[in-house]
């Protein structure tokens, strides 16, 4: 029985608003295991986003465990072994295509064959032709492919995407999906999708629902599938 990637029971995440308190997740209890494919389907507000932070370790929680079996401390989380896709690319704007896809290995300490890495994700994406252009020349569609390109570069044991699609006309989202789903294709690594479009939720094999903070269904502990 392999080791889940995350763990978490009673999961909870409170802050202070106008002095009164803001429950943005409330008691989520999970597992994450390797290759699986997870829609987290929610309305915007719903308590999505501060879940994955959560997941991430970008964030601590108010209440509950949460740990990372698989996956080892907090501290070794981001870049190496969790990427992080937000619903808006975040690239630099200073850096070409190519450095914005190297960070994450650089950051790892894993320069040496960046290079070839970087051509390797750029090319999974179609986006070997844009490798030296700046962020500013390109169109949103080309943006998200290239922060998925970052997500990939490191091949990291979990991706976490926030709404990848959102900001994307559909045609868009099916090519970044579509080439998202063919590399991971027979892959370890575990996708979570944070989403409210039911077209891409209908693309995952387990569905997870966030309402008002709580996440009301789900993979409860007891193991993979």
């Amino acid at each position: 029985m392999p080791l889940p990637l995350i763990e978490a029971y009673g999961l909870g995440r409170s802050y202070q608003q106008a002095g009164e308190a803001v429950v943005a997740l409330s008691s989520a209890t999970l597992r994450i295991w390797p290759g699986q494919r997870i829609a987290l389907v929610g309305r915007s507000g719903s308590g999505k986003s501060t879940l994955l932070h959560l997941l991430a370790g970008l964030d601590q929680p108010s209440s509950g465990s949460l740990t990372w079996p698989a996956l080892g401390p907090v501290e070794s989380l981001l870049p190496s072994m969790i990427a992080l896709v937000f619903q808006a690319p975040s690239l630099l704007d200073s850096l070409s295509v190519a450095e914005n896809v190297a960070l994450p290995l650089l950051m790892a300490g894993r320069g040496s064959d960046s290079d070839a890495r970087v051509a390797f994700a750029l090319n999974t994406f179609g986006l070997l032709a844009l490798a030296d252009k700046l962020p500013e020349t390109l169109s949103g569609g080309q943006m998200q492919r290239v922060a998925m390109a970052r997500a990939i570069v490191g091949e990291p044991k979990l991706i976490l995407a926030d709404e990848p699609t959102g900001q994307l006309d559909q045609a868009s989202g099916h090519v970044l999906l579509d080439a998202l789903f063919k590399h991971l294709a027979g892959s370890d690594c575990a996708l979570l999708i944070a989403t409210h479009d039911p077209v891409v939720a209908a693309r995952m094999l387990i569905h997870w629902q966030m309402e008002h903070g709580q996440l009301t269904s789900g993979e409860r502990p007891g193991g993979p599938r």
